[in-house]
């Protein structure tokens, strides 16, 4: 049988040093992951998936605006009209002193968006959720955009199911009436 290492001073100094050091950074990571905004696929829940793929024909006009850190450097563009909730949002932003959203091309009816991914996103601090579409928008004048964007609006009227919250739905740019309904999402997660 082998002879016991004792633990001297010296090493009970390293052992120690080592837990605070690996201690420090899973904190750091923790902490990180905690108020890091998450992000969940929501492409196969209701109403997503009936859109996700199709090309939707826009019956009013929209705005585009490009913000200064956009979602998604590849959707650089973000959707928008008067019937959305973001718009408001988005036109004061404009009135800022330093905005950090610009006012990009007016889109005309008739022009033609395909979505292909659709993604909810909940803040690590707030813990306030938001879903988003992105995809390819085609004008009426042929030129394409990589857009994003905003649609749902929590219902804090109606109760959760488990972890998941209702969120009605204005009226998209597609759309000629209102969905009604509301509809079950959930909250991203850390993985």
């Amino acid at each position: 049988m082998a002879p016991k290492k004792e633990l001297s001073a010296k090493r009970v100094i390293k052992i120690v040093l080592t837990c605070i050091v690996v201690g420090f950074f899973l904190f750091v990571f923790f902490l990180f992951q905690t108020c890091k905004t998450k992000s969940t696929n929501i492409g196969n829940k209701d109403p997503f998936k009936d859109l996700l793929g199709k090309e939707l024909v826009l019956k009013r006009p929209v705005r585009l605006f490009m913000e200064k850190y956009p979602t998604r450097k590849s959707f650089p563009y973000v959707m928008a009209d008067t019937n959305l909730y973001s718009w408001q949002s988005y036109t004061s932003a404009l009135q800022a002193t330093e905005p950090e959203i610009k006012l990009g091309d007016s889109i005309q009816e008739n022009s033609k968006v395909v979505f292909e991914k659709a993604t909810q996103y909940t803040n690590g601090v707030s813990g306030f959720s938001r879903s988003k579409l992105f995809g390819t928008l085609t004008s009426t004048e042929g030129k394409t955009y990589q857009v994003e964007m905003q649609w749902g609006e929590l219902n804090s009227n109606l109760p959760w199911e488990g972890s998941d919250k209702a969120y009605r739905f204005e009226l998209a740019p597609w759309q000629t009436e209102r969905d009604t309904a509301s509809y079950y999402l959930p909250t991203a997660q850390w993985w």
